[in-house]
């Protein structure tokens, strides 16, 4: 992972007026545009420091935004690259604000995996 702490500038301006480039991360069958109040309403119950966000927490809360008990390793390496467009790279923790824009690009990129090749590789611990 990058450094011990989050980078200082923010490399994705706007991330929460960009459009959303990714599958529906709602399964209603009607479009929501992800907003800050939505990502911070699932991060609020797994973050444990209201300032800080660690790579887990971020998982973790792109996890239960996406309704996921399990991810694949195509999960992980999306959120490692979305937080390399939003902070320069992963870090093991992040302020909680990058933290939560970090989910928020993840979730307006995120395409999917290929299931044919893909299991399970983290599985939600509850």
């Amino acid at each position: 992972m990058a450094s011990e702490g989050p980078f200082g500038t923010e490399m994705v301006p706007g991330v929460w007026t960009m459009p959303s480039r990714g599958i529906e991360w709602c399964d209603c069958g009607r479009h929501h545009v992800l907003d800050r109040d939505i990502v911070f309403g699932f991060a609020q119950d797994l973050v444990e420091d209201p300032d800080w966000m660690t790579h887990d927490e971020v998982v973790d809360t792109a996890m239960d935004l996406w309704n996921y008990v399990s991810v694949c390793e195509f999960f992980l390496l999306g959120i490692r690259r979305s937080a390399s467009a939003v902070n320069g790279g992963p870090a093991p923790r992040y302020s909680f604000e990058r933290g939560l824009e970090i989910v928020a690009y993840f979730s307006k990129t995120w395409q999917g995996c290929p299931e044919e090749i893909c299991s399970p590789s983290r599985d939600r611990e509850d």
